[in-house]
């Protein structure tokens, strides 16, 4: 021990094995004259400390003959074990070529809009290599619809459309249809997003058909089911059926076609169509240019040139979606158009506790059937539910607001997704263990 301890390499845990081996022998009722007998005590008298390699030295040290320190055994160099082990435990070797270029195709492939991880691994998997290659026949039938329109335009693949392109769509818009029809800019843009891959129209209508009040009656003990259903917010402006309580029915389908979509394709703006019902339009647009010159009395390309870019994908196409909504409406589809999921969510619940609902049409209060006076022709319907749901204000979002006493939160910081993320992560940083 005291050898071990002078050394320069000396392990305190040799030095604390051999301190115990000296008490367990010092503990024996006579002297030691042989290893054996300290193997015999160390089995009778359940003594620790005595191992193999002290024996060795204790063996050493009564026959006087010097010590020989073991020699370390050398680890076997292994070259190759995967063959020796079962298929679900082999080490994972590094990726091969052909499993890198795999990544990056699928990677590639998925940044078109619409198509997701599992479709860009079947066309993978199909022999499409490359973003030029879903333009092939082959490939091209195995996409949807709207999949197809997206490769065909190129929407996704990682751009964004600027600022800048949504002011001049908005502009273009604006002086393409009637003077009666009011074009406001929603969405990502509204609320101060630079860049965005999706652009939000809301084209007011003087009507005032198309206003439906919330599906279901209220719910004073406000049951789980129904807190669920209320975290779940509809398409805003999606096609509604006419079995709601008084509805007012739906816009004249025609004159949207006839005065808003229809002059916007014949002036090549609309470049496709995905879908369209009586309050919206969903499809694809193609950003119209300004020029140096003067073209057409108003600064832009000229309507030749603009179709032409249509029929032969040229110049810069996106996503838009463009909603048909009663300008009295106006404040409660901003809020729901403009968002974020987050916001609409807070805003609806701030409501919901003051017994009201919001929706994309308006804020709402429930009138019990027994106090309201109704025309016959309401009246069965209203009895089914109990009452009716009746209009509180719609034109103005501050108006709505303050009516379900919420502070006044501008557009562009309602970016609540964002503060969500923030605030958990200011939550687990200062968690302490």
């Amino acid at each position: 021990m005291e050898e071990e301890k002078a050394s320069t390499s000396s392990n305190s845990y040799k030095v604390r094995a051999y301190s115990k081996a000296i008490s367990a022998i010092g503990q024996l009722p006579e002297q030691v004259r042989s290893v054996e007998q300290v193997k015999h005590a160390s089995s009778s008298l359940s003594l620790e400390g005595i191992g193999v390699r002290i024996s060795k030295r204790i063996e050493a040290y009564l026959s006087g003959t010097p010590y020989e320190l073991p020699t370390p055994r050398k680890s076997k160099k292994v070259k190759d074990v995967d063959h020796l082990l079962p298929e679900r435990t082999k080490v994972k070797s590094q990726k091969t070529l052909e499993e890198l270029r795999k990544e990056q195709v699928v990677a590639s492939l998925s940044s078109v809009s619409g198509i997701g991880s599992s479709k860009a691994n079947v066309l993978y998997e199909a022999g499409c290599k490359s973003l030029q290659d879903l333009r092939e026949p082959v490939f091209f039938q195995m996409l949807s619809r709207a999949q197809r329109i997206n490769v065909k335009y190129m929407i996704g693949f990682d751009r964004c459309m600027t600022h800048e392109q949504a002011s001049a769509v908005l502009d273009f818009v604006t002086n393409n249809i009637s003077s009666k029809y009011t074009v406001l800019l929603s969405g990502d843009f509204r609320r101060g997003a630079a860049n965005a891959q999706h652009i939000t129209l809301v084209v007011l209508h003087p009507q005032t058909t198309g206003i439906f009040p919330p599906e279901g009656s209220l719910s004073i003990d406000s049951t789980v089911k129904q807190k669920a259903k209320y975290d779940i917010i509809p398409t805003p402006f999606a096609n509604h059926p006419e079995t709601r309580v008084k509805p007012t029915g739906l816009p004249d389908t025609a004159i949207f076609s006839t005065e808003i979509i229809s002059p916007l394709e014949c002036r090549g703006l609309l470049a496709t169509t995905i879908a369209v019902g009586a309050q919206k339009w969903e499809g694809i647009i193609r950003v119209p240019e300004r020029t140096a010159v003067e073209t057409e009395g108003n600064g832009w390309e000229t309507r030749a040139e603009r179709i032409q870019g249509v029929h032969q994908c040229q110049g810069q196409f996106f996503s838009c979606e463009m909603h048909y909504v009663p300008r009295q409406c106006a404040g409660a589809a901003l809020i729901a158009l403009t968002g974020d999921l987050q916001f609409n969510l807070a805003i609806r619940r701030a409501a919901s506790q003051l017994g009201l609902r919001l929706n994309e049409y308006g804020l709402w209060k429930w009138q019990d059937a027994a106090t309201t006076q109704v025309d016959d022709m309401d009246k069965r319907s209203i009895e089914e539910q109990g009452g009716y749901w009746e209009m509180m204000t719609s034109d103005k979002e501050k108006d709505i607001f303050e009516a379900i006493r919420m502070e006044w939160v501008a557009p562009e910081k309602r970016n609540f997704a964002n503060l969500n993320v923030r605030s958990r992560k200011r939550k687990t940083e200062g968690c302490t263990n």
